[in-house]
């Protein structure tokens, strides 16, 4: 500090006043209250070594000027108030000034003991006396007087500034090497304790404590845990006039312990000296010919026979000590024994407390901390508190209804839900975790007392409160948290961070659970809940049946049957249908529409015509504007046509003819015949009957015999309990649970020495248990000398049985290190194993398993057989022979077989789905197959000539509804014409997609060209994806390796990808990583039952690798992309999915339509014959239904070219639009009817001309054949 700023601060202090010798009364001035504020301004501009803060406490202005101005002032309003400001500052703990950490460093850490040191002179030099309190008393009480309703902002900060200062005042630590008090003295602290208690500053807080100063409750909680910060709760509760029993056997048993070490020290100290003289009498000697650090003779203090036994550490002491940042650091709860009159007056404020208050400030407290309207981390005084009034009550008259607020099943679970998270927070602040573990031994030591209350509870005279603490007890054990919870905090002990009081504390609340959970069981029995995985049923996929007759026709009833039903439904009265409008659905109205549409649909082809009528009506009055439901007032004859429009359109309802046509693709597009079985495991929560004794095995564990034995080391030191603790602990390790051998350790056998050493009635259960771990120790010894070198390690269960019973017991070749690794004399063993089976191939054994049973090691396995063959360079293609076979087999068709097959197609040729009558004969006489193999068997056999020939005819087209509503001389006209096969529309709708699939459906494959593919690969390694797509390649690698040891089968379900690495999880939720993902062939999760992406089953393994080498190409940078390459595809008008762009679509077509009708001058019913050469270009959605056979032709000609097929005409869009065209065109199957079928290798090919809305995309990967 600079001495012009030490010279400002002293005079400063000096213009305050000063005291009159003469009354003893401090004199100010009319300049005193500037001078304080001055004093204020000051400690704001302190820096970080806090100088300013230093000086004033080195001066002592608070106990020679601020003090005594206030106690004789304290009726100047103004001046006390600015004075308790600055007294508040001056009085702040150290810890907070450097933000709850003692610094390291050397002159930061000077700075904070000497601020430390100033506290504690306040304390000690003006807070213990009476009067100083009696001041703030009279504040506070002239205060109190006003209702807390009344009272301004001012008065509330001097009541809260007040309880602060006394905060401040009880938080400075004890000075123990200055105080040097022993207990039953008054100490510092009880000075200050008995002037609080004489001024009544305890009986107003005991009044604030009430309900109507809420505000002032967190406040005055922390004032109580600092005031009774050194008490222990069972010797303040039996504080009274005599010593009680346990005080009187507790003194006598520490005399009589003092007095037995004091003996055995004089008795060493005989035993050393009896024999013979002192050392130092023993003479001195000198070694000839060894020179010592200087120019003379080495020295020695005794004979040495043998220059050998020279030793120059004699005189040294080895003592172990331990790193400083290994040392725990302890949790700083002292107690001790007050002066016999604070005891009783703290004793009386303890019970008054809990009659008055405990209850209410524990339930406002638990909600402020609950609600998170309380500082950060203030609930270290609940728990405190807690666990000290409850102990209390236990020790004085114990009465469950005062801590009943604290004594319930929530509570348990908020004591164990705070000390997770200060485990974690451990974890986490690695360097200030010593914080973090006091707060966890208050909950521990909280969740402790929780236990022994309800232990006393069940030992309560009152029948009701032992019902009450049944009920507690088997919520408790019940639930699998709690019980898991006791395990787990004893495995997480860690001595390098805890220290010596948290573990005792730890070994007596396991005990106590323990004890409580064995008693319960005993008892009456206990049903707890369990974890368990679930194996779900097994789900087959079997061949498809063929199809049951259904009582409903498989056609549609026609549009002429439908057309009378509608007209009578239109001409009956109208009944009144509630309107398909709800307004408070999620739904948005757009979508209403539309669904409300296609359930006309569902009424009209559910014959419920007079419902669809009475629907459409409604319908149109909710939506009248749009005129998609028809204007007001429109004719029934209109009404009629829409109706039956709207019956034969395609809105994406599926019918039941549908569902079947879907499902017959399905099974076109994968082999059904084989049966797999999906296993998914779950975990699920189930009830059972609790074992008390597998639960107690878990404790068999180093971590808990290692703690317990550390707590065993000073046994002397223990009280009589915790010995009882450790030995009942270490007896069920060892004796209940047949695990003696887990105590054959070094640490713990020196501690029986010590035991063995004392034979003290106190440690009789000690030397009992120690006595039985010897016996068994020396009787295992006889039969395992490795015993021995055990005793250097913590052992295990596994390691316990296997020095009892031998240690191959466990042996398993399988975990043996190194068992995947190949010797060079194994490399070469398969090596001439494979030479000679391909010197030899008219073998009818699959290559690998010939391979594995001549293989001397019997543990190596296919798949590791493969790669190995791969690593060395020999050429093996899988699949291998056992799987050609198994694939020949199950495709084989025998001379029986084929003419059974031309047999049953005359038979069935001329039903309406013959493959599927064939397959129910060839079921019905034990043959399995499925529809692709005999489909491809009856064109391989020229039965048929086009596998089209045996698929099921489809319904009428939809788009013939024109034709179908034409004039009866229109039909003659038609039926006149030679007809026309139906096979071109049927390949038109081949692969035509349904609108609503099943949700198991497999979704579509990406529409991409090579060079797209390229690109997005490339693009995913610019935007940093290369770890990601390195682990795909990996995976992709190990799916081709799964496949060539199993055998290539396209119905195997898909291998899901499951990220790990916290850039792979993140890079699967990016649109770039999933674009790549479709574009490679893996498929996203189907419906909300899965979770993860998946490689289909049905990519070739060969497939994937050149899959794989695209991407390890991209990573690489190798890659090529053309940038002059033009997409094929051609591009058509983007529709909007939003129901707003589609219907003003749709009225733009209707104002079109209808300026165009009077130019045209044709009515609604023109035949279509009439109209087709004219209308060529109208229309071109109904032109992508047609297909030509080019088409097909292409199909066969490259099998690996995945054709998508896009057909948007059966949408809601397409149907209003034919509903709302004025004029009826010509559908494009009539077209085409009418032209002459052209030859694919016709050199006038190119002049015909497509529809112009067929679009087929087409997916060429870069690994095609």
């Amino acid at each position: 500090m600079s001495s012009l700023l030490s010279a400002e601060l002293s005079a400063t202090c000096n213009a305050l006043g000063t005291i009159n010798k003469k009354t003893g009364k401090y004199m100010i001035d009319d300049f005193t209250l500037n001078t304080v504020k001055d004093l204020i301004r000051y400690l704001r501009r302190d820096g970080e070594d806090h100088e300013i803060r230093r000086h004033f406490g080195q001066t002592k202005v608070l106990q020679t000027d601020l003090l005594p101005m206030l106690v004789d002032h304290w009726e100047n309003s103004e001046l006390f108030d600015v004075t308790l400001r600055l007294i508040v500052n001056l009085t702040n703990p150290a810890l907070l000034l450097y933000r709850e950490e003692v610094p390291t460093e050397k002159a930061a850490r000077h700075n904070y003991l000497q601020i430390l040191s100033h506290l504690q002179s306040y304390k000690e030099e003006t807070f213990t006396k009476v009067d100083t309190w009696q001041v703030f008393a009279k504040k506070l009480a002239k205060t109190l007087e006003i209702d807390w309703s009344e009272r301004d902002e001012d008065t509330g900060l001097i009541i809260e500034r007040i309880l602060i200062l006394i905060r401040n005042v009880l938080h400075v630590p004890a000075d123990l090497d200055k105080e040097k008090r022993p207990e039953n003295d008054a100490s510092v602290h009880d000075q200050v304790l008995w002037a609080l208690n004489h001024s009544g500053i305890l009986d107003i807080i005991l009044y604030m404590s009430s309900e109507n100063e809420k505000q002032y409750f967190m406040h005055i909680l922390e004032i109580i845990s600092h005031l009774l910060r050194e008490q222990n709760p069972t010797s303040l509760a039996d504080a009274a006039l005599q010593r009680s029993v346990d005080e009187k056997l507790k003194d006598e048993q520490e005399l009589l312990m003092m007095r037995m070490k004091e003996n055995k020290e004089r008795i060493n100290k005989v035993k050393q000296f009896s024999g013979s003289r002192h050392s130092r009498f023993g003479g001195t000697y000198v070694i000839q010919n060894m020179k010592s650090i200087s120019d003379n003779e080495l020295i020695s203090l005794k004979p040495l026979n043998k220059i050998s036994n020279f030793n120059f550490n004699g005189s040294k002491t080895s003592k172990y000590m331990k790193p400083k940042n290994r040392r725990p650091v302890e949790s700083g709860m002292m107690e001790r024994r007050s002066a016999f009159a604070v005891r009783l007056f703290l004793k009386e404020f303890c019970i008054e407390f809990l009659n008055s208050s405990y209850n209410p400030m524990m339930h406002y407290v638990k909600d402020v901390l609950v609600r998170a309207k309380a500082q950060q981390n203030d609930e270290s005084y609940y728990l405190w508190a807690m666990k000290f009034f409850m102990e209390f009550n236990r020790g004085h008259n114990f009465q469950v209804g005062l801590v009943s607020e604290t004594m319930s099943v929530p509570m348990f679970h908020y004591v164990q839900q705070q000390m997770e998270k200060y485990y974690d927070m451990i974890k986490v602040e690695k360097k200030k975790f010593s914080v973090w573990v006091r707060r966890l031994h208050l909950a521990l030591r909280a969740y402790k007392e929780l236990l022994h209350t309800l232990l006393a509870m069940d030992k309560c005279t009152d029948s009701t409160v032992r019902d009450s603490a049944k009920v507690l007890k088997s919520n408790i054990f019940y639930v699998l948290e709690y019980r898991e919870f006791i395990l787990s905090i004893i495995l997480n002990y860690d001595e390098n961070k805890m220290p010596r009081s948290y573990l005792v504390d730890l070994v007596e609340t396991v005990h106590l659970f323990l004890k409580m959970l064995e008693h319960y069981c005993k008892k009456t029995g206990l049903v707890v809940q369990k974890k368990v995985r679930k194996k779900a049923k097994p789900k087959k996929k079997t061949a498809r049946a063929p199809p049951a007759p259904k009582p409903k026709p498989t056609k549609e009833v026609p549009v002429e049957q439908v057309e009378q039903h509608l007209s009578e439904a239109l001409a009956a009265p109208a009944d009144e249908f509630p309107p398909p409008f709800d307004a408070a659905s999620d739904v948005p109205i757009e979508e209403q529409r539309g669904d409300c549409m296609k359930k006309i649909q569902i009424l009209m082809r559910d014959e419920k015509y007079a419902e669809a009528v009475g629907l459409f009506r409604a319908a149109r009055e909710v939506w009248p504007e749009e005129g998609v439901f028809g204007s007001p007032g429109i004719p029934e004859d209109e009404e009629l046509d829409m109706l039956k429009t709207v019956y034969s359109a395609d809105l994406g309802v599926e019918t039941t003819d549908d569902q079947e046509e879907a499902h017959e693709n399905s099974e076109y597009s994968a082999d059904e015949e084989d049966e797999e079985e999906e296993e998914e495991r779950t975990t699920a929560v189930v009830e059972t009957d609790f074992d008390f004794q597998d639960f107690v095995q878990r404790f068999c564990h180093p971590r808990v015999v290692s703690a317990c034995a550390a707590l065993l080391e000073r046994f002397d030191q223990n009280l009589p309990h915790i010995n009882h603790c450790i030995v009942k602990m270490l007896h069920r390790v060892a004796w209940d649970c047949k695990r003696p051998a887990m105590m054959f350790q070094a640490t713990l056998f020196v501690t029986f020495q010590k035991i063995l050493a004392n034979p003290i009635s106190h440690f009789k259960e000690l030397e009992k248990f120690a006595i039985f771990i010897i016996r068994k120790f020396a009787e295992i010894a006889a039969a395992n000398g490795k015993v021995f070198i055990e005793l250097l390690f913590w052992k295990n269960s596994k390691d316990s049985v296997e020095i009892e019973l031998g240690y191959d017991l466990y042996n398993d070749q399988r975990d043996k290190a190194g068992k995947g690794a190949w010797t060079p004399e194994q490399e070469e063993e398969l090596r001439s194993l494979y030479m000679e089976n391909q010197s030899n191939p008219q073998t009818n054994q699959d290559v690998i398993d010939w391979i594995l049973d001549n293989l001397i090691d019997q543990t190596r396995t296919r798949r590791s057989v493969i790669k190995k063959l791969k690593e060395l360079g020999l050429i093996f293609r899988a699949p291998t022979k056992r799987a050609n076979r198994e694939r020949k087999d199950k495709g084989t068709f025998t001379e029986e077989d084929d003419s059974l097959l031309k047999e049953l197609w005359q038979q069935d040729a001329e039903t309406q789905d013959p493959t599927s009558a064939i397959l129910s004969e060839l079921k019905k006489r034990g043959v399995s197959r499925s529809r692709r193999s005999v489909v491809s068997r009856l064109v391989s056999l020229g039965v048929v000539g086009d596998a089209r020939e045996c698929r099921k005819p489809r319904r009428p087209d939809k788009s013939n509804r024109s034709s179908e509503s034409s004039s009866s001389d229109d039909e003659s006209d038609n039926s006149a014409k030679p007809a026309k096969p139906a096979k071109p529309v049927k390949q038109t709708n081949k692969h035509k997609p349904t609108k609503q699939t099943n949700r198991r459906t497999k979704p579509k494959k990406v529409e991409l060209s090579a060079n797209e593919i390229a690109k997005l690969l490339v693009r995913a390694v610019d935007d940093g994806y290369t770890e990601a797509l390195e682990w795909l390649a990996e995976n992709l690698e190990e799916v081709a390796l799964d496949q060539e040891a199993e055998g290539f089968d396209p119905t195997a379900d898909g291998t899901p990808l499951v990220p790990i690495a916290r850039a792979c999880v993140e890079a699967m939720d990016s649109n770039t990583l999933q674009e790549v993902l479709r574009s490679v062939g893996v498929m996203p999760p189907l419906d909300e039952q899965e979770t993860y992406w998946r490689i289909p089953g049905d990519l070739h393994f060969e497939t994937i690798r050149k899959r794989r080498e695209i991407i390890l190409k991209a990573i690489n940078k190798e890659l090529i992309i053309d940038s002059n390459e033009n997409d094929d595809r051609v591009e058509n008008g983007k529709e909007s999915s939003d129901d707003d762009d589609l219907f003003d679509n749709l009225r733009k077509m209707r104002d079109a339509n209808i300026t165009e009708a009077p130019n045209t001058g044709e009515t609604p019913n023109n035949s279509n014959s009439n109209t087709a050469p004219n209308t060529p270009n109208i229309n071109s959605r109904k032109r992508s239904r047609s297909a030509t056979s080019e088409d097909d032709n292409s199909r066969d000609k490259m099998p690996k070219i995945d054709e998508v097929e896009e057909n948007d005409d059966d949408d809601i869009l397409s149907f209003a639009k034919k509903t709302l065209q004025t004029e009826y065109l010509p559908d494009t199957e009539d077209i085409l009817s009418g032209l002459p079928e052209h030859d694919s290798n016709d050199s006038d090919a190119e002049d015909v001309v497509l529809p112009a809305k067929r679009k087929k995309m087409r997916l060429i990967s870069e690994d095609s054949d």
